[in-house]
């Protein structure tokens, strides 16, 4: 990998071809950019109806109304940069966003599609559609607004170089130079420093590129394609990383992902400089200060891990008086412990990473009380021209009164991020030193205004600051017309129009709130036909006594925006709300608005390393915008507010589905040579739209006896071909829906529990794959298969006639187990099943020893001696091999797994997906025998990938190799080894 000084990235990239583009369709129109997704933050986002207490969650809007306050009182900016879902620092974020009321985001490359899942049995893109949401839900409580690249996660990457090799870098320094100068921080962070300290590849790009990002985004040499788009180059003031945890030896530094040491080098990507001297902490993050607005009632009570559950039964949702403990205490003191608990940053942040459940488990990385100090390094700053390091300069660090975030007072004297940068509103205007004067007094008058509201707030009384925050939402709105309307540098002018009309959307919200105004909209249905007129009510409620006119109202999907006024019949009265006149009124888009809502992010197979981009606007966007939102606008005092809410029916949000779905729950499937025919399997919806397949001449269809209890829309047809397959073949199957164009694609909800549903898409073809492949015995074909974390292996097998029976863990009785000949656990059973030790292990081992085969597919740390038949142990850190063109040497060519019935050859492991596999052992028993050698280069041979041993009359195998991922792409060899595994 080529490293960049900041002198050459600006030539380079100007004269490279622009292969970060490639990750799109197609290029964005001439038309003004005009952030269909809203990552600008410069207008109001319609309420969710997922929103905690703390933002205003509730019923009670004053602990929202208090947070907002100090968002209001600051114009703190912060993006963070990491490369997966759950590396985020959720302390610092909190703190910072919540603590001090900065504006954050956090800018995910990839979507973690490469990880595990302890929760459902998707993978690779459907898993990234998954921990979208995990992180969207995580990010509640971090209070974030959500970014992602278009990069990949393509598994673990031991090097920086494999990770740049498969992404590009010029591909993901756009995708973060973008996302910078979108949001226009004052001060960038990242989790990771561009180092082996970092953990792995794909972590040390994300440090590398955030700093190397940190001088690229304000150069408009720079990828000025996107100034032209209209997405200004943006120059943040400081770079701080997270300084890792390191230790140096005679030997080097150990790489962690690698097991080897390397030399103690250590780069600023912002100069250029390399040296042996460590990062050392310049701003230490006070993450377990506890905060008065932090407590267990600002969260969702069924979000509280048990440790954080009230005693009592009392939550802030059901019961009034766990809110006025908070309220008695003025907003300021520790609230009742039964009712609501404090708590630290951290710890709140943690609540919201307990939501990744698919890589977080329960009870994992939950943060204690008390201290809890993350050290930060800075790596860049712009204040004093050049200059890395304030200690080379001096600049104003002291805030005056006014200008300085309304902060906790258990921060208010700590060093920070901002220090030396002037965050006050007023700040606004060093963004253009040559603005009019009108722009220095305008500011100095809203100041005035949100400082008087933010003192005069009582949360016993929050409606009384309804008045003085509609005084200065007046001035906000006055300073924005006379800023757009006066000539001068046009820079200059976008830069402080930004910073405005993000103040008018926090003084529009805290203004609904300090009103108790809410809006909730619903839908028929959470899937409504596409390309059809939509029609849901909404509902608009006022809990203060105050005057407040509704004036019109209009339906948007946000990619499709159109405007129209609803009618509410005659008179006055029809458009006036109060506490005792709630406002009801149907809100509708038309066909025209209403096309199929899908993620705006695909990739043509699962071995692109990065997306292609359906509508090029949305990038770094973190999911396709909601699909039907209605919204209103009232007035109060002459002054106009905005509310809006998304469709949903129930805890799902509205989106628009095609008139048909033929979906083919496996896109690649095997076909024996000696098979003369294959069993496809079809969910068409609607039940009875008419489907057929676009097959070769002389094939023969023919419907196939479908399982008691199918669901509705399962079919199953048996094709049968003319002749014998020489080379892989693609079949497509085609929904004719009446009345509607031919559809070739199906879909699937994705998610779980409360998630908001993903619509993933996917082509409706079958790729068929001629494997030389022999069976077991008929008389030896009974499988029992104990599920893990979630895999494909049971349809995989299914698919050549070895359906398995799907067990549970009380299955595993010496009775039961007589039924089969083979019983096989599924990737991670350990850790999914910790009932699974002790009494059902044995019960395994017990089977094996009377004559069955027991298959034991990879496992975690939760997998341990005692779970197996002799002494053994995992690798280091579960030991991987990430690169799937790994050569694999066959240690014993004799043994009876690599000839009977198929006879396994080193070609076998050929055209492998993702990685030869993870959770080879370390170390075990000479009892046991070694089959394999592999490992990626320079690495330690790795011979714990698939070991075995006679065990009385039958036999006990570990396999780490990742089939898993292989049979359900139809790779050849991993079918002709499973089988192998499965045959005694």
């Amino acid at each position: 990998m080529h490293r960049f000084a900041p002198v050459a990235l600006a030539t380079f990239l100007a004269a490279s071809a622009p292969a970060y583009l490639h990750a799109q369709n197609a290029t964005s129109t001439s038309t003004p950019f005009t952030d269909p997704a809203n990552l600008r933050g410069e207008r109001v986002s319609p309420r969710t109806g997922r929103e905690l207490p703390i933002d205003g969650g509730d019923a009670d809007n004053a602990l929202g109304l208090q947070q907002l306050l100090r968002k209001l009182s600051t114009r703190a900016s912060i993006l963070n940069i990491v490369a997966h879902p759950d590396d985020e620092d959720g302390g610092m974020l909190t703190l910072y966003a919540r603590g001090y009321g900065a504006r954050v985001a956090d800018l995910s490359l990839t979507r973690g599609e490469g990880g595990q899942n302890a929760m459902t049995g998707d993978f690779e893109d459907a898993l990234g559609l998954l921990r979208t949401q995990e992180l969207l839900a995580n990010d509640r409580y971090t209070g974030v607004t959500q970014m992602f690249g278009t990069e990949v996660d393509f598994g673990f990457s031991k090097t920086k170089a494999e990770s740049f090799s498969k992404w590009g870098h010029d591909r993901v320094l756009y995708d973060v130079v973008r996302a910078i100068r979108l949001y226009r921080p004052l001060v960038l962070t990242a989790t990771f420093i561009g180092n082996p300290t970092d953990g792995h590849g794909q972590h040390q790009v994300s440090g590398q590129i955030a700093q190397e990002a940190f001088v690229a985004a304000g150069d408009p040499n720079i990828f000025p394609e996107l100034t032209r788009e209209g997405i200004l180059p943006w120059q943040p003031l400081k770079m701080y990383a997270r300084v890792p945890s390191y230790a140096i030896s005679a030997k080097g530094l150990f790489d962690y992902a690698t097991g080897q040491y390397v030399p103690a080098q250590f780069t600023n990507y912002v100069t250029g400089v390399t040296s042996t001297t460590p990062p050392t902490p310049d701003i230490v993050i006070h993450e377990g200060t506890t905060d008065p607005l932090l407590t267990t009632c600002a969260a969702n009570p069924s979000d509280l891990p048990p440790q954080l559950k009230p005693a009592s039964s009392s939550t802030l949702r059901d019961a009034p008086s766990s809110l006025s403990s908070f309220r008695n205490a003025g907003g300021s003191a520790s609230p009742s412990a039964t009712d609501c608990r404090p708590l630290t940053y951290v710890q709140f942040a943690r609540i919201g990473l307990g939501l990744q459940r698919t890589q977080i488990g329960p009870g994992v990385r939950n943060a204690p009380a008390g201290r809890f100090d993350v050290p930060y390094h800075l790596y860049g700053s712009r204040l004093c021209g050049a200059s890395v390091s304030l200690k080379d300069c001096h600049p104003e660090t002291e805030r005056r009164e006014g200008e300085g975030p309304a902060v906790p007072s258990a921060l208010a004297s700590e060093p920070n991020f901002f220090d030396g940068i002037d965050t006050s509103i007023t700040g606004i205007a060093t963004l253009a030193p040559n603005a009019p004067p009108f722009v220095h007094f305008r500011l100095a008058e809203m100041t005035e205004k949100i400082t008087s509201a933010s003192k005069d707030f009582d949360s016993h009384n929050p409606e009384a600051l309804a008045p003085a925050l509609a005084s200065a939402l007046q001035s906000c709105d006055a300073l924005i017309g006379l800023t757009a309307t006066t000539a001068f540098d046009n820079t200059e002018k976008a830069n402080i129009l930004h910073e405005l009309r993000i103040k008018r959307v926090q003084l529009n919200d805290a203004l609904v709130l300090a009103l108790g105004l809410s809006t909730q909209t619903t839908a028929t249905s959470a899937d409504m036909p596409a390309n059809k007129d939509a029609v849901a009510t909404t509902v608009l409620r006022e809990n203060a006594a105050l005057p407040l006119t509704y004036t019109r109202g209009w339906s948007e999907n946000s990619l499709r925006s159109g405007i129209g006024d609803s009618s509410h019949g005659d008179g006055a009265s029809a458009w006036t709300i109060s506490q005792q006149h709630p406002l009801s009124r149907e809100c509708s888009l038309t066909a025209s608005q209403t096309p199929a809502t899908r993620p705006y992010f695909t990739r043509t197979d699962i071995e692109q390393p990065y997306y292609n981009l359906l509508n090029p606007d949305l990038r770094n966007a973190p999911a396709t915008p909601p699909a039907f939102t209605c919204w209103a606008e009232l007035t109060y005092e002459g002054v106009p507010l905005k509310v809006g809410a998304v469709a949903r029916s129930e805890d799902q949000p509205a989106s628009f589905i095609p008139p048909a779905s033929v979906l083919l729950p496996s896109h690649a499937q095997v076909l024996p040579l000696d098979q003369q025919s294959l069993l496809v399997t079809l969910i068409v919806h609607p039940v009875g739209v008419r489907v057929e397949a676009d097959l070769p001449p002389g094939w023969k269809v023919t419907p196939d006896i479908e399982p008691k209890h199918s669901p509705p829309g399962f079919k199953q047809l048996r094709l049968q071909p003319s002749a014998p397959l020489s080379a892989p073949l693609t079949i497509t199957a085609i929904a004719m829906p009446h009345g509607a164009a031919e559809i070739t694609e199906g879909f699937r909800p994705v998610g779980y529990g409360s998630l908001p549903r993903t619509n993933f898409y996917t082509p409706a073809t079958d790729r068929i794959v001629p494997v030389d492949l022999k069976l077991p015995p008929p008389d030896k074909r009974r499988i029992g298969y104990l599920e893990g974390t979630g895999d494909d292996v049971p349809a995989a097998l299914a698919s050549i006639g070895l359906k398995p029976t799907i067990l549970t863990v009380a299955d595993l009785t010496p009775e039961k187990l007589k039924a089969f000949d083979t019983v096989i656990l599924g990737v991670r059973t350990y850790n999914a099943h910790p009932d699974l030790h002790g009494a059902p292990t044995q019960a395994l081992l017990d089977f094996a020893r009377n004559g069955g085969n027991v298959v034991v597919q990879y496992q975690t740390a939760e997998f341990t001696a005692a779970d197996a038949p002799f002494p053994l142990e995992l690798g280091y850190r579960a030991e991987k091999v990430v690169d799937e063109t790994d050569p694999v040497e066959i240690l014993h060519p004799q043994s009876t797994l690599f000839t009977t019935p198929n006879h396994i050859v080193t070609s076998d492991f050929d055209h492998w997906i993702e990685e030869r596999g993870h959770g080879f052992l370390g170390s075990w028993d000479p009892r046991y025998t070694a089959l394999t050698e592999t490992h990626d280069p320079g690495q330690a041979p790795q011979k714990g990938g698939l070991i075995a041993v006679q065990l009385g009359r039958g036999r006990w195998t570990y396999c780490a190799f990742a089939l898993y991922r292989q049979l359900p792409e139809a790779v050849p060899g991993a079918f002709r080894l499973f089988t192998n595994l499965l045959n005694l």
